[in-house]
């Protein structure tokens, strides 16, 4: 028993995920606030307008960094020993940072009245102007997702965490004072303006990360080969930017023609609730697995790491699903409320489909850690595009519900395809 406690202590997957509990317990706590107050002030049609606007950031936050954030995890995990490349990989991700925020930027001022249509439908014009702001705040967006970013590669978890317990907490309190004074427009407001302060803290801890300070890395040559590099990570966050958010605002948008706006609002709440208790376990993944596999050059360490990640995450995710189902009554109403209760219905399809992706997940993030472009951009597109088909589809049959029997059905398909992958590259003895 001592040495099973011994090799718990040991493992450096649990000690990231007690390291980051902090983090994840305040993230938690300040998203069910969030998703309470919502739910109370705005209802189902309020929540589904900001699942609209969420998707849309989504894009635009991935589009304005160059789509180079794990890319730099990568790199700047595997260059653990070699500060020069570091550097190097920094000042291209700088680079490509600024021009793509200023390009992404202009885009969405410019073309604001187009994205509202789109986003907002009949009440485009109420809510042009939370476009307008966002194009002038895209910078402070992508420069905070390059920082967290750079700190995740240089496994800076301290102040990652503190970073991310800040953000969560400025998130809460600008929810809570512009939900309540505003309403709609006012939700709307809160999710495009909080990182705006939280650049103020990155700067702060800027000055305490000698890599990343600018008089260190101004003189450094950058070559075609760093931009190229990263570039292989800009193509594959582009397409699951243009990919996943993209497919649920036609999904969206397909529920709101077909049923209604209370519709809408469901499958976006069983979203955020899915989104809010299986944090813990994408907080863990994207924190440890993108720099960890990233280091391993070994087909056997990284099949090892791998298993290693489903004996503890597997059974853990699978604790969490139970529990959210026995108690699903309990959740609506404590995270949403009664008008949330036709909500129940969407639970067992969603908590199926939710336990095939995290399986899922963890073979996927070797296809980003070892740069298979091809493979991963062929999976996003046509995994997303089935998503689609199927949510239609059974939407036609079933109703609202066929949306989340789409999502269990589509995943557990993702599984199958991502086992496959992992079968070819890992037990393939020619490589």
């Amino acid at each position: 028993m001592k040495r099973f406690f011994r090799k718990i202590r040991s493992s450096e997957l649990i000690n990231v995920s007690v390291f980051t509990g902090a983090a994840t317990v305040v993230k938690l706590f300040t998203a069910f606030f969030t998703a309470k107050i919502i739910a109370i002030h705005l209802g189902p049609e309020g929540l589904g307008l900001l699942g609209q606007l969420s998707s849309f950031i989504s894009i635009a936050l991935v589009l304005s960094t160059g789509a180079v954030t794990n890319g730099v995890i990568k790199y700047l995990a595997e260059y653990k020993n070699d500060e020069f490349k570091q550097k190097k990989i920094i000042k291209a991700a700088v680079v490509i940072t600024l021009i793509c925020s200023t390009l992404i930027s202009l885009t969405v001022i410019l073309f604001a009245s187009f994205w509202a249509k789109i986003l907002f439908k009949d009440h485009a014009q109420n809510y042009l102007s939370i476009l307008i702001i966002f194009g002038f705040t895209i910078f402070f967006y992508a420069s905070y997702s390059l920082f967290i970013a750079i700190l995740n590669g240089l496994k800076e978890f301290r102040k990652y965490n503190f970073i991310g317990i800040w953000s969560s907490l400025i998130g809460l309190a600008f929810s809570i004072i512009l939900v309540i004074y505003a309403g709609v427009y006012g939700a709307l407001l809160a999710a495009i303006t909080y990182q705006s302060i939280v650049f103020i803290i990155i700067i702060f801890y800027k000055s305490k990360i000698e890599l990343v300070k600018w008089k260190h890395i101004k003189d450094i040559n950058i070559q075609q080969a760093d931009f190229v590099n990263l570039s292989k990570f800009s193509l594959m966050a582009i397409v699951s930017a243009a990919t996943v958010p993209v497919s649920q605002i036609i999904i969206r948008n397909y529920l709101l023609n077909e049923i209604d706006a209370e519709t809408v609002g469901y499958y976006e709440g069983i979203n955020r609730l899915s989104n809010l208790y299986l944090t813990v376990i994408t907080t863990t993944l994207s924190i440890y697995y993108l720099p960890k596999l990233s280091e391993i050059t070994d087909n056997r360490l990284l099949k090892r790491e791998i298993f290693k990640g489903y004996k503890i995450i597997l059974p853990a995710t699978f604790i969490i699903l139970v529990l959210v189902f026995l108690f699903k009554n309990l959740v609506i109403n404590i995270v949403f409320s009664q008008k949330f209760e036709m909500m129940e219905v969407y639970f067992l399809p969603q908590l199926i489909g939710d336990f095939f992706k995290i399986a899922s997940w963890l073979l996927a993030f070797q296809m980003i850690a070892k740069a298979m472009t091809k493979i991963f951009i062929i999976s996003e597109i046509f995994f997303s595009t089935l998503l689609v088909i199927l949510t239609m589809s059974l939407i036609n049959l079933y109703g609202g519900i066929g949306s989340v029997y789409a999502y269990a059905i589509n995943y557990f398909l993702y599984f199958i395809s991502m086992l496959i992958i992992f079968n070819k590259t890992i037990y393939d003895r020619k490589k």
